[in-house]
């Protein structure tokens, strides 16, 4: 990897925090909307990926929107994750119908114990899209569509700081004080040691 593409951040943090989750099973089609609407007031950002593609979005109200207006039929949803600082609602497809995991984080709060990682995303250049998303590609063929345009690009249309999902990773021990990850959500976008959020979205 280029050295301008070196992120301290690739070092795991441990933090302590409040931490809460409540499993849903057997969900149909009709419940996912009024989910997602009770959850999810605030803005926050939607991965999901379908049976032939990954999309990257935001959701506003229980709503969805990705690039271009594009939609989709839920029943090609495999996994679907929505996302903000304080919460994450993971939705995974299971035999026709849908399970789900809602959690939420209080990082004032004790109890919970969970190791901050960033994940980068594929993509080394960029191209502006209708004002609100930008495309990242990478020379071998790989394109994603993210919500952002505050990204930073040199003269070419390369990145200057790749773009990174922060991840908690929670971590229980067992009987002999083994620890291991139990679960794992997205919390924001970054781009170096930056924030990509936006507020008007």
């Amino acid at each position: 990897m280029d050295d301008k593409f070196k992120h301290k951040a690739n070092n795991l943090k441990l933090i302590n925090l409040g931490s809460s989750s409540v499993q849903y099973s057997g969900l149909d089609n009709d419940k996912l909307e009024p989910l997602l609407k009770e959850l999810f007031v605030d803005n926050s950002y939607v991965v999901a990926w379908l049976d032939y593609k990954v999309l990257i979005g935001t959701c506003s109200k229980g709503s969805l929107r990705f690039c271009d207006g594009e939609t989709f039929d839920y029943k090609h949803i495999q996994r679907l994750r929505v996302f903000n600082r304080q919460k994450e609602l993971l939705l995974w497809r299971n035999n026709g119908k849908w399970n789900a995991r809602a959690r939420n984080d209080d990082l004032a709060g004790k109890g919970a114990t969970a190791v901050v990682a960033e994940q980068v995303v594929v993509g080394t250049d960029a191209r502006p899209i209708n004002g609100m998303f930008t495309e990242i590609s990478e020379k071998r063929g790989a394109k994603l569509n993210i919500p952002f345009t505050n990204i930073k690009v040199d003269d070419k249309q390369r990145l200057l700081e790749r773009v990174f999902i922060k991840t908690h990773n929670y971590v229980k021990t067992n009987t002999v004080h083994q620890a291991s990850y139990f679960d794992c959500r997205f919390v924001e976008f970054t781009a170096g040691e930056n924030t990509l959020s936006q507020e008007n979205y």
